[in-house]
């Protein structure tokens, strides 16, 4: 039998996605929920679904099997509420909150209540994440000596075309292009640094493009005690408001360099001639990841992206921010 799903937030600019890739699958979606009244019922009419702007409501008229939930940044927690309230299953949008203490407390409130939740990281399912764990099974890796994570995506103004002008108000979204989109670096640079704490080397923030109160481009370097090096960039500096941008994961080993960078990826092994071959670019990875997630509920194995992952991977932006407030 398919899942019957709730969406709350569906005025979220990934909306539109989840919706199409749900359907794909063979979900319903049985009600949508959103904190702007107006604008929530006319997405949810835009996609065909039941609207309640109360979600405690929706949820108890539509009772869904799961929820994929898409909070504001600044009502993370209280966005999640209801959710957790009736102990329903999710995929839940990232970040969690607008800075490291928000999403601990988000990630906090979802493993009391011990329900199955995973966080919306499609580029843990890009396709050098496969390269990396196939030559590390083989024993041809070596020694990750350094890495680097880029997402440099449209201008700003895209939130406003989006209908979510609150992305540009950091009281709000807790920040600009680092905050939204930094976050998948961090996070790839944690996968790496394993149980080695990363701390930041140097990071800085600018506004200098669009002179608006987010920051338009961000760059961080992190280190462990032993030499691993993650440096990472974050954009709205990408000259085109079409979806995608310019995003690149490098990885340097002793036995190999792997390189993925707009649908190519490249692997370089010692002694041999460079493989190098088209892959799935992150907005086709979101339906992997979606998948990803919903197969595992449904198998009852642990979620693919834990919620305590997001929040350490917040934590490494607000380094990079404290670093740049104090530069």
């Amino acid at each position: 039998m398919p899942l019957s799903i709730a969406i709350v937030g569906v005025t979220h600019w990934h909306a539109e996605r989840y919706v199409r890739m749900l359907r794909a699958r063979g979900a319903t979606l049985v009600g949508a929920s959103d904190a702007d009244p107006t604008a929530g019922a006319a997405a949810a009419s835009r996609h065909g679904i039941a609207f309640d702007p109360d979600t405690d409501a929706m949820l108890a008229r539509a009772r869904p099997d799961f929820a994929v939930v898409l909070p504001r940044h600044d009502r993370a927690l209280a966005e999640v509420g209801p959710v957790l309230a009736r102990r329903l299953p999710m995929l839940v949008e990232k970040p969690l909150g607008r800075n490291a203490d928000e999403a601990r407390a988000t990630a906090a409130a979802i493993e009391r209540a011990g329900v199955f939740a995973s966080v919306c990281f499609p580029n843990r399912h890009l396709e050098i994440w496969d390269a990396f764990r196939a030559l590390t099974v083989e024993g041809a890796l070596g020694t990750v000596i350094h890495a680097h994570f880029r997402v440099v995506n449209g201008p700003p103004e895209r939130y406003r075309a989006y209908g979510v002008p609150w992305m540009l108000d950091p009281a709000v979204s807790g920040g600009g292009a680092l905050r939204n989109l930094g976050i998948h670096g961090c996070d790839a640079a944690l996968a790496l640094a394993g149980a080695r704490e990363l701390r930041l080397v140097g990071g800085t923030i600018s506004s200098i493009g669009h002179r608006g109160p987010v920051e338009d481009f961000a760059a961080g370097v992190f280190a462990t005690d032993d030499g691993f090096v993650a440096t990472l960039e974050a954009g709205y500096s990408y000259a085109s408001m079409k979806d995608g941008g310019d995003y690149e994961w490098r990885i340097a080993a002793t036995g190999a360099y792997l390189r993925e960078s707009n649908g190519v990826l490249t692997v370089q092994r010692l002694g041999r001639d460079a493989e190098t071959r088209e892959v799935r670019t992150p907005g086709i990875a979101y339906e992997v990841m979606v998948n990803a997630a919903l197969d595992a509920f449904e198998r009852g194995s642990p979620p693919p992206a834990p919620v305590a992952d997001c929040a350490r991977a917040v934590a490494l932006q607000d380094a990079i921010y404290a670093a740049a407030r104090s530069a």
